[in-house]
């Protein structure tokens, strides 16, 4: 890859972290806050199961990913 489409993609992920980082973090607790909103022990559970998930995908997808990149590229070389 080019240092020019390396560069273009750390500032698209940089972009996505800080918008999620603030959307799950900052927003939607503090519009729930906000609200009066009383969290019960089933919504606890759900929203830590949605990130426990949400961990197990993304570790898979970085696990697996670089391996299916270089099947592509020995698959395109040959």
């Amino acid at each position: 890859m080019e240092d020019k489409q390396l560069l273009k993609d750390a500032k698209l992920c940089t972009r996505w972290a800080f918008g999620l980082t603030f959307v799950f973090i900052i927003l939607f607790p503090g519009i729930m806050f906000i609200t009066g909103y009383e969290y019960s022990l089933n919504f606890f559970k759900g929203w830590t199961y949605l990130a426990f998930t949400w961990l197990i995908i993304a570790g898979l997808y970085i696990a697996i990913r670089p391996w299916v990149e270089m099947y592509i590229e020995k698959k395109q070389a040959s």
